[in-house]
């Protein structure tokens, strides 16, 4: 007969390293000219539509260059990927 105990099965976390879930930008596709204008305003917490207006493009436009500005540095939130980027040196620190 064989040991099957739960305890023999089970992996021990004891001993390994604590992974922190602290996020860093991903190694992706650099941002286009157009983004990169785009994620220098993100800073100031304008609107989307204020954005378009300073770089003389629409709404629409800023939020796709939002949408890949995020996804290209693992992004969820706009407060998220102004930090991702200033860590990544694509933004100079406050």
């Amino acid at each position: 007969m064989t040991d099957r105990s739960p305890a023999r099965y089970r992996h021990s976390t004891i001993n390994q390293p604590k992974t922190t879930h602290q996020k860093e930008p991903r190694k992706t596709a650099s941002l286009t000219p157009a983004e990169a204008r785009v994620l220098t305003l993100l800073p100031t917490y304008r609107t989307l539509a204020a954005i378009g207006d300073q770089l003389g493009v629409g709404r629409p436009t800023v939020k796709t260059h939002v949408e890949h500005i995020y996804k290209k540095l693992g992004a969820t939130k706009r407060a998220e990927a102004v930090q991702l980027a200033e860590s990544a040196g694509l933004l100079p620190h406050p």
